[in-house]
């Protein structure tokens, strides 16, 4: 019965960190996103071609809110 109790207390503890993981990698990117997205907004050089910038930016905000998601959605169940 301990055992059960250990694996399942372990189980919980690890649920957290991933949920912790996925929601702080979820704002980083999406953070990463909209920098790259409004570079000429907030004053910043980016040296590579506007149009790959959006695309890159735009792929970055999509998988960080996915990521966001994932860890909140993990969070409730």
């Amino acid at each position: 019965m301990e055992q059960h109790e250990s694996e399942s207390r372990k189980e919980g503890v690890q649920s957290g960190i991933r949920t912790a993981y996925n929601i702080s990698m979820g704002l980083l990117w999406t953070s990463m996103g909209v920098l790259f997205l409004g570079h000429d907004r907030f004053g910043l050089s980016v040296s590579i071609d506007p149009g790959l910038a959006a695309i890159f930016g735009g792929a970055c905000v999509v998988y960080g809110l996915f990521r966001l998601w994932r860890g909140l959605g993990r969070r409730r169940g």
